[in-house]
């Protein structure tokens, strides 16, 4: 007996004459929505599954909306109520800095002065507070950045040996007037007190000279590196301006004319009280008076030295000398004549030839360093550019030649800078 082929099921095929049958046997006039409707039936018994998944699909999108929004509720409600707590401790730690800080101004003996102008330095700050008592320690915070010289004004401290001084410095000095601006004078944070007193002026108002009977009044301990136990000689600008032309003025001509002189100024003007700084080798402006000559036979400038502290001979005290200030601050102007003259002295001209004459390739260091001394020294203009024009053209080949050229164009673009007298190159190179 054959086995019969099975086909499709029968109720398969006669699923679909029904189907046709059926919708010959309705009528035209079925509505429209009718038709829609039954479309709709069928297509949902052909796909169950596809719908199935979408909307199973759309839920767990959904459930993972509400897990996120829910995640970033609790997120928040923590972030407030750290902020609650910080808020609180911050308040608390202000309270307690607050009590702090009240009881170290019970026993502070160190003012804080503010609004001082970029005129005043340590001396003269000195001079206007030592009235009230002796003075511990005075620092005044120089600008160093574009935003503090756009202030336009300095602050500073003035620590007192005793507390009765600092509380008549605070009421006396508060909102007074110094060079055209009113100070304002707060309690500082407490410092620790020297042994003996940095400034204290005498029964005549003058400053008190304490002989220690070392040469230049030397001191031990005077600077705040210290220099371990060797003494030093702190170097204080003259309070009064006009003595310190007057010292700039002599300085001037002993480095002309030579020792002679000085000999010769010191017989002639021996009673006069204004030259007294070349005597009196114990008082401060004698101090500035040879530091001043020092420091220019080495090299420096008036408005450029170095900072850090040296041996004048050996063996010797410690020559500390006076922070660089913004030179806009202290000289009216620079269209002035220079007071040392438009002259190069034998010690700069030497190290300024030595400088350029190292400029032999397009390295920046040699270039970079020739470049800084000759602005440095742009008060006299024509024996810089006359020193740097004898390099360039006594290089023969173009290769000897091309750095020199980059030394000129160094100067030139730096003639424009706020250095005092650099702008004299320009014209000084034509």
């Amino acid at each position: 007996m054959q086995k019969r082929k099975i086909g499709k099921p029968l109720s398969l095929s006669l699923k679909k004459p029904s189907l046709e049958k059926q919708r010959q046997q309705r009528q035209p006039a079925e509505s429209t929505s009718g038709r829609s409707q039954l479309t709709a039936v069928f297509a949902a018994d052909d796909e169950p599954e596809d719908l199935t998944e979408e909307l199973a699909a759309k839920e767990a999108s959904d459930k993972k909306k509400r897990n996120l929004d829910m995640f970033m509720e609790e997120l928040k409600h923590k972030h407030e109520k750290q902020k609650r707590q910080t808020r609180r401790l911050s308040q608390h730690n202000a309270d307690d800095h607050e009590h702090q800080d009240s009881a170290e101004h019970e026993q502070s003996t160190n003012l804080y002065v503010c609004n001082l102008h970029p005129k005043v330095d340590e001396r003269e700050l000195c001079m206007a507070f030592a009235r009230f008592g002796p003075i511990g320690s005075v620092k005044i915070l120089w600008p160093r950045t574009p935003a503090d010289y756009a202030r336009q004004h300095n602050n500073g401290f003035v620590c007192f040996m005793k507390r009765e001084h600092a509380e008549a410095a605070l009421i006396g000095m508060n909102e007074a007037v110094m060079q055209g601006l009113a100070l304002r004078v707060v309690w500082g944070k407490r410092v620790p007190v020297p042994t003996k007193p940095f400034f204290e002026l005498d029964a005549h108002g003058a400053e008190k000279v304490v002989l220690t009977g070392l040469p230049f009044n030397a001191a031990i301990g005077t600077s705040e590196n210290g220099s371990g136990g060797i003494p030093e000689v702190l170097v204080k600008r003259p309070v009064d301006t006009r003595i310190m032309r007057l010292i700039h003025w002599t300085v001037e001509h002993v480095i002309r004319y030579g020792p002679r002189f000085e000999c010769l100024l010191i017989k002639r003007k021996s009673k006069d009280a204004r030259f007294q700084f070349l005597t009196d080798w114990t008082s401060a402006d004698h101090v500035y008076y040879r530091w001043r000559m020092y420091s220019l036979l080495s090299g420096d400038t008036k408005w450029h030295w170095q900072s850090r502290m040296f041996m004048m001979y050996h063996p010797g005290p410690v020559w500390v000398p006076p922070e660089i200030r913004q030179i806009a601050f202290i000289e009216s102007s620079d269209t002035e004549e220079h007071p040392l003259g438009n002259t190069l002295g034998d010690r700069a001209r030497e190290r300024l030839v030595q400088r350029v004459h190292k400029v032999q390739s397009n390295e920046r260091g040699p270039i970079a360093n020739a470049m800084a001394m000759a602005v440095e020294h742009a008060y006299a203009a024509a024996e810089v550019v006359e020193i740097v024009y004898e390099a360039l053209v006594s290089a023969k080949l173009p290769a000897d030649q091309l750095p020199k050229l980059w030394l000129v164009s160094d100067i030139l673009h730096n003639s424009s800078t706020t250095v005092p007298n650099a702008w004299r190159l320009r014209p000084a190179k034509s």
